[in-house]
């Protein structure tokens, strides 16, 4: 049975094209446009959607001009700030704020609206009504214009090649002379080498065009992008029991930079032993992340099972695996047993599972298994898994806590790891398929520089670069007693010296045939020998390398390929991408290694035909 074709939101589109029992669509909102409510709804069996409730997509809250004062981490009036956002202001000396600070955007709306900045000892002045002739000498009535500006008109903006120029969102004429105050003159570079448009826009204010003119040339494109980018944001990975992922690599290190525009995705460690408070994903926005820092709290089994708290979830699988994604998602392999233990007290009543869907009834009841505890695992089971068993899964206690996952089935394998290896390297894949494992060796002589293995992530990108071999250096040995018996003194070698941005592994005293490895700290990657050892003459094999600074990896495009995969990238060096057949590309298609070891650019996407439509819509309803 058909539940028709579902409502549109405004400001939002849905995806998903299957309107019958058991399908599932998903809402989203067009750019800049903030979901609030569930974005998935499933079709029943009576022919509606569940849940009844639609969501909505919040504007984003646009921030006024503040007189004796300024906007801090570089916002200013006439931007913008998302739902749940917020920001902070300083006054002029001798200006004070006389509203609360931060401004916050709830649902659309500033709070505080109106942020003040007034002299300090001042006293806020009383609102005063006036009636009658007061309102204007003498009595008259004159015809006030609202929205008229006083400001002085603008000359003509300069000319930049290769580009669209629009007024007000009109085409600007050649010979258009008429720039009055206010008038937004916005600049669209044809589609190049880049890989897309790249836009930007000035303002006429009392005579003045406000905005950094750019040109349409490559390079300086990508000198606007590392500006834009020097907004940078601080991360701290102090958060316990949350992992994060960025260009779906999982940041490991305790402080990290990321550029503006960089988008992290946050789970729990267990999505089924801690809950997530705060959102998934947060972009980088003016030096500050557009939201608060997620946090993840401990459920009833790290609460000595406390009916006060919500009930720990526990996973079991066979024939086919499973994985958690990087956005908090149970990805499960079609085919796979999947069985779902909701923790609780057995004596103190039962708990209840619901399904977002009626695709099929699931078995659940307590556990009977052999070593598992029928007095406190409440189990959900899925045989066989298919697609059509995708949904949320919630387990509810008696006393009304509830604890929800949602399932993807999906049969998500990574690439073949058996083409472009680096010589000498082998591997061994114990399987393609998600939450499969590549092992990789060296043969003899030569040693793995990178990981030993490497695992199939739910995006379908394994989940680092592949290593390379090194050559082993053996020195040649002599005994300490000579030809004649006669004992030598012991062969030592001078301590080396330290690379600058590096460090040594390992310490002296050195005796011949002793080893040294150097490395580099972060952001720097090593020149020359990484390995050199102390010979017998009382030298090393080799001269001290160095560290030089350098791009990491910048992260996996999905559906993509890149020119080449390192760990570290040379200042200059630049990488291509390509989209796999069918898929079109948008972002930029190369990226260069910048003097700051940053990127020139965020990694690209690869979209379907259906996907650009999508976002091209999205934009258009912008406009």
């Amino acid at each position: 049975r058909s539940c028709g074709s579902p409502t549109q939101i405004p400001h939002g589109y849905h995806a998903g094209e299957c309107y019958t029992f058991g399908c599932r669509i998903s809402y989203h909102c067009v750019e800049s446009y903030e979901l609030v409510g569930k974005g998935d709804r499933f079709c029943q069996s009576d022919g509606n959607w569940s849940p009844k409730e639609l969501p909505t997509c919040v504007p984003p809250c646009s921030l006024p001009k503040i007189y004796h004062g300024q906007y801090m981490s570089g916002y200013r009036a006439g931007l913008t700030i998302a739902n749940g956002s917020s920001v902070t202001f300083q006054c002029e000396e001798d200006y004070g704020p006389s509203s609360a600070q931060p401004l916050e955007c709830l649902l659309g709306e500033l709070h505080p609206r109106s942020p003040t900045c007034r002299k300090e000892g001042d006293l806020i002045p009383e609102t005063h009504y006036l009636g009658g002739k007061d309102i204007v000498k003498g009595g008259d009535i004159t015809v006030i214009e609202y929205g008229r500006s006083n400001g002085k008109p603008c000359g003509p903006p300069a000319k930049v090649r290769a580009s669209l120029v629009y007024q007000n969102g009109i085409p600007l004429l050649d010979d258009e002379n008429n720039f009055p105050d206010g008038s937004e003159v916005s600049f669209n570079c044809i589609e190049g080498l880049m890989g897309e448009r790249t836009t930007w826009k000035i303002v006429c204010e009392d005579g003045s065009w406000i905005g950094r003119s750019l040109n349409c040339e490559a390079e300086e494109i990508m000198a606007s992008q590392t500006i834009i980018n020097n907004s940078t944001c601080v991360f701290r990975n102090q958060e316990p029991n949350v992992i994060s992922f960025y260009n779906d690599q999982q940041i490991r290190e305790a402080i990290v930079d990321f550029p503006a525009g960089a988008i992290l995705v946050s789970r729990c460690v267990d999505i089924g032993k801690y809950a997530m408070a705060g959102p998934r994903r947060r972009r980088c926005m003016g030096g500050e992340w557009d939201g608060p820092k997620p946090a993840c709290f401990g459920l009833n089994q790290e609460n000595d099972y406390s009916m006060e708290k919500p009930p720990t979830i526990l996973f079991r699988h066979e024939k086919g695996p499973i994985a958690q994604s990087n956005d908090g998602k149970l990805i499960v392999y079609p085919g796979t047993i999947l069985h779902m233990e909701c923790l609780w007290i057995k004596r103190f009543g039962n708990p209840k599972w619901n399904v977002s869907h009626e695709y099929r009834e699931y078995l659940q009841g307590w556990t009977t298994d052999v070593g598992r505890d029928s007095q406190l695992e409440y189990r959900l089971s899925i045989i066989h898994a298919t697609e059509n068993d995708s949904g949320i899964f919630t387990c509810t206690t008696p006393a009304r806590y509830d604890h929800a996952i949602e399932v993807v089935v999906k049969g998500i394998e990574c690439g073949d790891v058996g083409f472009n290896l680096s010589p000498h390297l082998n591997v061994e894949v114990i399987s393609r398929k998600v939450g499969g494992v590549a092992r990789f060796t060296c043969d003899n002589g030569f040693d793995v520089r990178g990981p030993n293995e490497t695992v199939c992530q739910p995006s379908g990108d394994w989940a680092s670069p592949f290593p390379t071999c090194k050559g082993r250096i053996t020195p040649i040995l002599r005994p300490i007693e000579d030809f004649f018996g006669i004992f030598r003194a012991e062969i030592r070698c001078d301590e080396p010296k330290m690379p600058e941005n590096g460090f040594i592994q390992g310490s002296g005293p050195y005796r011949a045939g002793d080893t040294i490895q150097f490395s580099c700290n972060p952001d720097y990657m090593i020149e020359g020998q990484y390995v050199i050892a102390c010979l017998q003459n009382s030298n090393w094999s080799g001269p001290i390398p160095k560290c030089l600074p350098a791009c990491s990896y910048p992260g996996t495009t999905i559906s993509g390929r890149m020119s080449s995969v390192n760990y570290f990238y040379k200042i200059g060096d630049n990488i291509t991408f390509t989209c796999e057949e069918g898929l079109i590309m948008r972002g930029a298609a190369m990226l260069k290694c910048l003097k700051n070891g940053k990127w020139s650019n965020a990694i690209p996407t690869c979209l379907s035909p259906d996907g650009v439509r999508k976002r091209e819509a999205s934009k258009f309803q912008l406009k």
